[in-house]
């Protein structure tokens, strides 16, 4: 029971940054579940609830969705996903990889605000800056994604870029791929029997968190200071990366 209440509300805080933010789901769910499942575990868990987040997201934005946009970076981002399917297979259940999920946890922060500070729009850059930049997010959100449930950073840089003045094309672009990929992860895992006996309840208590925290979370987007909320994020991503690296 006190394992479920943990999942409820590391789920319900995800969902709801995730809301409104575009980011959050999957850096808060494996920041805290690891102390508690195996990576392969926490991954499954987090790419099933992203997909609930992500549908919730995309059919409320539908309208603003391009798909001749996003279809280059999407297959990109499937490559990574099916190269991460056999690494996680292979090794998601041994403890070494949560070490690497800390480090993995600090990289995306220190990405993430190098990346705040040279923010450019796509229009700014060449045609082989911008193959470039696709083809590195995109790969990089596939494979982090894939054995993490960690591709979401990568894919708000990429859309930001390709959307800087475009909020609901932004979120709702970030929400559809997230939705697929993640699609893309559970069924060739579902295929190879990676699934474990608790999984369906876990799911039904994330279901919850994830449909309350993002449609709260949705509610306070328009208005949300969304740089604060994102900088709360990263000193708590940070602090539980430590804590993953020190202690797994």
């Amino acid at each position: 029971m006190a394992l479920l209440i943990i999942i409820f509300f590391a789920v319900f805080i995800g969902a709801f940054i995730q809301g409104a933010t575009g980011l959050g789901l999957g850096l808060v769910i494996t920041a805290i579940l690891p102390f508690f499942l195996t990576v392969k575990e926490t991954t499954l868990l987090v790419l099933s609830l992203l997909i609930i987040s992500g549908l919730t997201v995309t059919i409320k934005y539908y309208k603003y969705l391009k798909w001749k946009d996003i279809l280059g970076f999407l297959s990109v981002v499937l490559i990574g996903r099916f190269v991460a399917f056999f690494i996680l297979s292979a090794y998601g259940d041994m403890d070494f990889l949560k070490v690497w999920l800390g480090v993995v946890l600090l990289l995306i922060v220190v990405y993430q605000l190098i990346s705040a500070k040279k923010m450019q729009s796509l229009g700014e850059l060449t045609q082989r800056k911008k193959r470039m930049l696709q083809v590195s997010l995109g790969f990089s959100s596939g494979l982090i994604g894939g054995v993490f449930g960690l591709g979401g950073p990568f894919l708000v840089i990429y859309f930001l870029l390709f959307y800087p003045t475009h909020k609901f094309a932004y979120i709702v672009s970030v929400q559809a791929v997230t939705t697929i990929a993640s699609l893309f992860s559970i069924s060739v895992h579902a295929l190879n029997g990676d699934f474990y006996p608790t999984f369906l309840t876990y799911f039904l208590v994330g279901v919850a968190a994830v449909v309350l925290g993002t449609n709260l979370g949705l509610r306070l987007f328009e208005n949300i200071n969304v740089k604060l909320v994102k900088r709360v994020t990263i000193v708590l991503i940070t602090l539980s990366a430590i804590n993953i690296i020190l202690f797994a």
